[in-house]
């Protein structure tokens, strides 16, 4: 579950490489074909306005929204706008700021704030997310991977697997009861749009959603439990320390950027790997590799393409750019991702790389406060498959494989057919 540098979800256009901007597709159009061996990365939609690489360092680029924004490519230069206090998180949410998507995100949401309102929130929640709180889901997140492997010699590796495994995780974090966790999957899959749907369906589904995570914050307030959900309330109820407002948002906010982005991270790094099979191969026979695997999988294929958008306080000068004062600035994290200057050869996926740098899970303040949770179910799904399935293969061809819509900006596959 993670709470990455997004907007909104969505994956726009396929196109041959990562960088190739193409016109949207109608939604689950399978990619087009590239004219060189594609990789995961390759594969499936991305948003149009991203340029080829390799790109200017800070360029200008049109959103679909009709805005322009201030673009950063390179790793460097990414973490300095992620972090420096002179670009606003808050700024950027504001009606008249320039944007991506025409869809404003929620101000009281943790994503929205600037400190110090964003660290005090911030500090509420990671509580929930200590290594050893998140160490002790391990068993039950590897309990799940199993059962939904056992007994089986093919599956789609997205809705019989990724999707359940999600799903799991999120329900015990927000505490979901048993009897009613598939009642809560399909109503989170059509309104993140998981499941195809008509944009009132979805929006159906999004106002029955809201409603039933307030029963469940009332469910928690009369039995807290041993879960975040139980955790946030008690810290409205006897500290104080959240209003109602923000302890709806946060719980939105884990769910919307929790649920999909853990289903699309393991499927295009399943994908990766799958389309080179004598990497798949060499990691099933010795597991030690996948933790390290995990992080160039992060890095190579990265969920989430793009930043949060924020706004310049100042007049600042970045990469040879003059950004004025109240222009908007996003980095772009598959692009950061492949900056030679911090991984060679960054276009070739090695599953025995020894630093794999990456900016999937953003940087500096808004780092993704479900970083160390996202690596732990994306390690165990991926231990769990090469223990299970070491001949795990492909039943499909990968270039007409069908993947999230374009106006979605969380990327994967919507199947992944496979058998061992």
């Amino acid at each position: 579950m993670t709470t990455h540098e997004a907007e909104t979800s969505s994956p726009p256009p396929p196109g041959g490489c990562p960088w190739q901007a193409a016109g949207s597709t109608p939604p689950g159009t399978p990619a087009a074909a590239p004219d060189h061996p594609a990789t995961a990365a390759q594969r499936g939609p991305l948003p149009s306005y991203l340029p080829r690489r390799p790109a200017p360092d800070v360029v200008r680029v049109l959103a679909p929204t009709g805005d322009r924004l201030w673009l950063v490519t390179r790793f460097g230069l990414g973490r300095e706008v992620l972090t420096s206090t002179r670009f606003s998180r808050a700024m950027a949410v504001g009606e008249s700021a320039a944007a991506i998507h025409p869809m404003r995100p929620d101000p009281a949401a943790l994503t929205s704030l600037d400190p110090p309102a964003h660290g005090r929130l911030r500090k509420l929640v990671n509580r929930a997310f200590a290594p050893d709180a998140v160490a002790s889901l391990e068993g039950v997140i590897r309990r799940t991977a199993r059962g939904l492997l056992a007994d089986r010699h093919t599956a789609d590796l997205v809705s019989g697997y990724a999707e359940p495994l999600s799903a799991s995780t999120i329900c015990q974090m927000l505490g979901v009861p048993e009897a009613e966790q598939d009642r809560f999957v399909r109503l989170a899959n059509r309104a993140h749009g998981i499941t195809p749907c008509s944009p009132e369906e979805s929006e159906s589904a999004r106002h029955e959603l809201r409603a039933y995570v307030g029963s469940l914050v009332e469910l928690a307030r009369r039995e807290p439990g041993q879960h975040l959900l139980g955790a946030l309330v008690l810290a409205h109820e006897q500290e104080g320390a959240l209003d109602e407002k923000e302890l709806l948002a946060l719980v939105e906010l884990l769910l919307n950027a929790g649920y999909e982005t853990t289903i699309g991270q393991i499927g295009l790094a399943v994908l990766a790997l799958l389309e080179r099979p004598d990497q798949w191969r060499e990691m099933a026979r010795r597991p030690e590799l996948i933790p390290g695997a995990v992080e160039e999988l992060l890095r190579y294929a990265p969920v989430v393409p793009i930043s949060f958008t924020r706004v310049a306080r100042q007049d600042v000068v970045l990469g040879g750019q003059r950004i004025r004062a109240g222009e908007s600035v996003l980095v772009s994290l598959l692009h950061a991702n492949f900056d030679p200057e911090e991984n060679a050869s960054p276009e070739d996926l090695r599953t025995d790389r020894r630093t794999a740098r990456n900016l999937t899970f953003g940087h500096g303040p808004h780092v993704c406060l479900g970083a160390q949770l996202a690596r732990l179910q994306l390690r165990v799904a991926l231990e769990e498959l090469a223990d299970s399935c070491p001949d795990l293969a492909l039943d499909a061809d990968p270039g007409a494989l069908r993947w999230r819509p374009p106006e979605a900006i969380v990327r994967g596959p919507t199947s992944l057919p496979a058998s061992w």
